[in-house]
Parts: C-alpha cells; structure tokens; sequence
C-alpha cells in the first residue's frame, strides 16, 4: 500500500498514522478482523494489494488502535489476574487463524476469563432507543465471540464479554437533556457469549466463505472476477432508493419519506395534500463500497452497481 499526504496533514500526524506496527502474526491466512470483512473485499485486497493508495486523511482512525495501545501500556504491566494485548492462533479448515485481545481478566474464582475489548466511538453508537433498550452492534458480538473461540482453542475458558466504550465526542449537557443518551463518558457493555458449537460453526463458514474467495482470486487474478462472490446488502452497507414527498418544487426538505414512488403518491392522496406537491427519487448508495472500501475502484461488482445508479 502506498500512503499519500495530499491534503497536507502535519508530518508528526503522518508519521503517527503511517508507522502503524500491527501484524496479525507470521504464517496466519486472515485475523478475525479480516475473516468478518467480505471474502470479495479480502480477495481483492490479495490481487491488488500492491497497488491500494490511502491518503493520510482517510486514515486517521488507526490511530485509536494506537491510542488503545498507550492506554492498555499506562494501565501498568500484566499481572497473574490479567493479560494486555495478547496474540492467541488457532487452526480451523487448514487456515491460521489469529486474533489479538485487548485485556485478559481472570474471574475472581480463578477459573475462567473475561475479555474486554477497547473502542473509541462516537456516543450515537451506543444510544439508546426510545423504549430504553440498547442495540449491541453485531460486528462487535461477532468479533468479541471469535476470540472467544481462540482462547478456548489455546486452553483459556471464558466467562464472559465485554465492551469498553470510550465516547470521543460524548457531551454532559446532552447527557442531561436525554436519558437514553450515553450517561458517562465511557461504560462497559456486556456481550452476549455464545455456545462453543455456535461460535464453532460461525467461524468455519467464515473461513470456508474466505477459502473459496481465496481460490477464485487466485485462479482470476488480473483475468476475471467471474467466480468472485459478489457482496450482499449488508456486506455493501447498502442504503435502498428512497421517494421523498416535497411540498413543493422548491422544497429543501420532505414532508415524508417512502420505499416506493406508489407509496407516496398514495399517503399525499390520502392526506389531502395541497397542490403543488412533487416526488424526489433520491438514489440509494453503497456506503462501504463508496467510501470505505481500499478495493472499490477494482471492484466489476461496484462498477456496475454505479451503472445502474
């Protein structure tokens, strides 16, 4: 990967952001980060590897990781009750596997672990809806749940999960204003473990989904992308085309949104909206593909995604 500097960062901000020392271990197929990205994504990253250039600007959230790092360091050194940033592998479907925890905690019976993983996020990722009920991000339960697998694997029974949420941009005041806002500036969530055959099971068929992209873009690498699996939905973090009903031509916002051009013109009949009043098609987007995705401009499946859009 080549990084580039072209809207002018600080050279002390480029250094931080370039000299990232993470590796995911010598001999390993896929991390558990990697092994949760989109085998199509991962399998191009194999072919086109050499040629991926990131400017400075697009990578400023490696330097959380790197903040994890400082913070784990000042907490003090590892003791018999707990273990900092520990490198654990595992071989599943012939792959090495490797995942790296933040802290390794012994429970107080001295039986098991518990793993808390660090994130710097922004308090909206942990906002409560309006019955009060909290919605775990699914990434964060399948990853804290695939190291959980390593550790069993390598002999460390655990007990439990967690999540310590750091709010970079957390406010007091909105804290007051709305109770189902973040109340501190940092809280532990709680995970749900899964069985062992659960997260057994969720791991093979991600290395399996992974061998088969792997294959397929060794087999295809500069000729075709044919026998690549495409991304889904979910994967694209994709966003449906949506009709927003405007007042009037001149409207800068919608008086309602729908998923069908039918849909709005049937709620405006059925609410007597005044004259005037038109439809805006507003197109979907692929979020990840468009703006977080190394690989996209090498993606057939995003080009002809923006083909049809």
């Amino acid at each position: 990967m080549v990084i580039t500097n072209n809207m002018g960062y600080p050279e002390a901000l480029v250094r931080a952001v370039s000299n990232d020392s993470y590796s995911r271990g010598e001999g390993v197929n896929r991390s558990v980060t990697g092994l949760l990205a989109p085998p199509r994504q991962a399998a191009l990253k194999e072919i086109h590897g050499h040629e991926i250039v990131e400017d400075v600007s697009d990578r400023t959230y490696a330097l959380y990781g790197q903040l994890v790092h400082l913070l784990l360091e000042r907490a003090g050194e590892q003791s018999r009750n707990a273990i900092n940033e520990e490198r654990l592998y595992a071989e599943v479907g012939g792959w090495t596997i490797s995942g790296q925890t933040d802290t390794l905690t012994l429970t107080e019976d001295q039986r098991s672990w518990i793993i808390s993983d660090y994130k710097f996020v922004t308090a909206y990722k942990f906002k409560r809806s309006y019955s009060g009920e909290l919605v775990i991000p699914e990434d964060y339960e399948n990853q804290l749940n695939l190291y959980a697998y390593l550790l069993r694997e390598n002999d460390f029974p655990v007990d439990g999960l967690q999540i310590v949420a750091i709010y970079r941009d957390w406010s007091k005041l909105e804290a007051k204003r709305d109770k189902n806002y973040p109340q501190l500036g940092a809280e532990t969530h709680d995970i749900p473990l899964w069985s062992e055959d659960k997260a057994k099971a969720f791991i093979e068929e991600r290395v399996r989904l992974h061998q088969e992209a792997d294959v397929a873009a060794r087999k295809g690498r500069g000729i075709s992308q044919n026998d690549l699996p495409e991304c889904d939905d979910e994967e694209r973090w994709a966003k449906p085309d949506k009709f927003g009903l405007m007042p009037t031509a001149k409207s800068a916002r919608a008086r309602k949104l729908f998923n069908s051009e039918v849909d709005a013109t049937t709620w405006a009949a059925a609410n007597n909206m005044k004259p005037g009043w038109v439809i805006e098609h507003r197109r979907g987007v692929n979020t990840r593909c468009e703006s977080y995705c190394l690989v996209s401009e090498y993606c057939e499946q995003f080009q002809a995604l923006q083909e049809i859009q």
